[in-house]
């Protein structure tokens, strides 16, 4: 098959949303990405060029930039360029030259995208690039996930030449004179992914010349058992006591399952650390399981809470809100009969004789309908929120102060629903107290029945 129409196969296989929006190139002004910029251009596709120069190969890394700005100019498509002092932020932040390069053009990239409207950034990793970092996180010590190769698909970042091979894009850029410039330490074994590349991969081509292709099936597999698994886990962990994760960015597991599991250590690990929790802190959270209150952090913001019976995990925006806490609120009319909530779970609405068994509050209340004004609203509670709870002959409390009683924890409290009145009064804490001014008394006519399921 053609090269060009593999790469539409590819990025169809993968969902790499090439007609939809435009999307932005990452050029180096090396091969794999002049042919990533020329197979984009030659399919009419719609997209932009970022372009780094770190500055740290002197005039080499001046004319990789020509290059790049000389193309963008014959091709007609918006370029940007960004020069970096690279070195200096190694040494400022302590790292390697290379893990300062890649630091610096992804947080540029992430932000050129947000800023022009690009629906995510292509980079030019071919299948090669895959099997290196498959062998080079085995060498160091891996999970499963690290032995996955790269993703084609990736949030924001998007990978459409992973199909081909180094050679069959060399074979491309010969064939469709495609113009490059090679990087000089690309010929040096000083660092670890060239010693790789030049040393260990001919030898296992030498045992299987089809050695590429066969790595490329059994990433495939081993991608295909880690989403199979990441699937389960959710699916497993998310008992009867735990929360599926929601637009708002807040989920949780129940722990009494997570303790059942043979290696549950490896599970967190493997469920956190998209939200930049540290192998060490999922280590910390398998040992402090049974801890009510234990609370971790990410590098990346996320929130972590052992509860009396899940762990809660919540992305900052979810952790930080008192009641106004961007989750609509949810509208009831008087002839609702049923109304779902953002949690999955739902209300049910039915007319009932006053004389019914009267519900303990858990999961349904009876309520005198004439003192109801619609509409009602389903919300989470807010600073200053009061209500009268049943049974206490009217008295005032603070909501605050009925949850601390409770003896719940903040990311107990801040989940709460409350059903309130027209006017503002809070009818239900729903799972828990209707409020005393809400009852069915003697001289009630008619009666609704509220059910929370």
């Amino acid at each position: 098959m053609e090269f060009i129409q593999r790469f539409r196969a590819f990025a169809g296989e993968k969902q790499i949303p090439l007609q939809s929006a435009p999307i932005l190139l990452a050029v180096s002004g090396g091969v794999d990405s002049m042919v990533m910029l020329h197979v984009f251009k030659s399919l009419g596709l719609d997209f932009g060029i970022a372009h780094c120069n770190f500055k740290l190969r002197g005039d080499a890394s001046d004319g990789d930039e020509a290059l790049v700005k000389q193309t963008a100019v014959d091709m007609d498509v918006p370029c940007f360029v960004k020069h970096f002092d690279t070195k200096d932020f190694a040494g400022e932040n302590g790292i390697s030259t290379q893990m300062a390069a890649r630091d610096l053009r992804y947080a540029w990239f992430t932000a050129l995208a947000a800023e022009h409207g690009y629906r995510g950034v292509a980079t030019a990793h071919n299948l090669n690039d895959s099997v290196e970092t498959f062998l080079l996180n085995f060498v160091r010590g891996t999970g499963l996930s690290g032995l996955i190769g790269i993703h084609a698909n990736q949030g924001l970042w998007y990978r459409p030449l992973l199909f081909a091979t180094r050679d069959e894009i060399l074979d491309y850029a010969h064939e469709h004179n495609v113009l490059w410039r090679e990087d000089s330490s690309n010929t040096s074994d000083v660092y670890a992914r060239n010693f790789l590349r030049h040393q260990i991969l001919p030898k296992m081509e030498a045992l299987n010349p089809n050695f590429l292709r066969t790595a490329e099936r059994n990433l495939t597999k081993l991608g295909e058992t880690n989403d199979n698994l990441l699937f389960l886990y959710r699916h497993f962990l998310q008992g009867k006591n735990a929360d599926p994760a929601d637009e708002h960015g807040s989920f949780s597991f129940d722990k009494a399952l997570i303790s059942q599991l043979p290696a549950p250590r490896r599970v967190l690990r493997e469920m956190l650390k998209h939200y930049g929790f540290t192998e060490d802190q999922s280590r910390q959270v398998a040992e402090n399981i049974d801890k009510i209150g234990f609370q971790l952090s990410s590098n990346t913001g996320w929130e972590l809470l052992c509860e009396r019976t899940a762990i809660v995990v919540r992305s900052p925006a979810a952790w930080s809100f008192s009641g106004s806490d961007g989750h609509p609120n949810i509208q009831i009319q008087r002839d609702d009969l049923l109304v779902r909530l953002s949690d999955g779970t739902a209300l049910f609405l039915v007319a009932t004789d006053p004389a019914s068994p009267y519900p303990d509050g858990t999961e349904a209340i009876l309520v005198d309908a004439a003192v109801l004004q619609f509409p009602l609203t389903v919300r989470h509670w807010q600073e200053g929120d009061v209500f009268q709870p049943f049974g206490m002959a009217g008295k005032r409390q603070k909501l605050q102060d009925f949850y601390t009683n409770q003896k719940m924890l903040r990311g107990e409290k801040d989940r709460m629903w409350l059903l309130v009145n027209g006017d503002g009064a809070i009818i239900w804490v729903m799972g828990m107290r209707l409020d005393d001014r809400f009852k069915v008394v003697g001289t009630t006519l008619s009666a609704l029945k509220i059910m929370w399921q």
